[in-house]
Formats: structure tokens, C-alpha cells, sequence
């Protein structure tokens, strides 16, 4: 059965790119992990971690080069978590209906 958050990430509306660039993970202000992106939209991520996160849990990913120049914060929430092995997570984060992250000019390099 999936989520809301699910539904919602599985949407596609936006243009995804494929991509190989890692990020860091904020859990929460005492917590934070590494994150393999395979994919961003200005909706969302989805990418690869060693640890499982629950479904909905409020996260803030640290976005660096080659996405902006400089380091940008964005909150999102976990839209879904999948085991795909013993040691790796494969997840969907989704960054909501009004985010403004801009990336326009990512987009228009590729």
C-alpha cells in the first residue's frame, strides 16, 4: 500500500535528471549522513543511503556543486524508503508543492 507522500513523489511532473553526485543528509541538528543522488527535479531527490529513514520523517538535505555554486539547504520529507539490501536504502525525498528551489540553470546545462 503506498502513502500519500508516496503518490504524490511517484507523480513525475517535473523533469527528472539522471545524475551520480552525493549530498549530506540532515536527520536532524545532531544527525547527518551521506546521500547518493541518482536523481533530482526542483520537486525532489531520490538516491541511495546506508541506513533506513521512515516514511514521512522531516529531513534537510546540504545540495553542493554541481547543483549551485554554493551550498543550499532544503527541507524535505521522506516520500518513501525501500531496502534493497542489507546495507542499503534506496529512497524519495520530496521538497513540497511551494518549493523554490531554482534549478534552472542546472537544467539548461544539460
Amino acid at each position: 500500500m503506498s502513502s500519500r507522500w508516496e503518490e504524490t513523489f511517484n507523480r513525475r511532473n517535473l523533469a527528472r535528471l539522471k545524475v551520480e553526485a552525493h549530498a549530506t543528509l540532515y536527520i536532524d541538528k545532531n544527525i547527518k549522513k551521506g546521500l547518493r543522488i541518482k536523481n533530482i527535479s526542483p520537486r525532489g531527490v531520490g538516491g541511495l543511503v546506508d541506513f533506513r529513514v521512515e516514511n514521512g520523517a522531516k529531513v534537510e538535505i546540504l545540495l553542493l556543486y554541481p547543483f549551485f555554486n554554493e551550498p543550499v539547504k532544503q527541507a524535505a520529507t521522506v516520500a518513501w524508503c525501500k531496502e534493497i539490501n542489507e546495507s542499503t536504502w534506496e529512497l524519495g525525498l520530496d521538497f513540497g508543492p511551494d518549493s523554490e528551489l531554482d534549478l534552472t540553470s542546472y537544467f539548461s546545462q544539460k
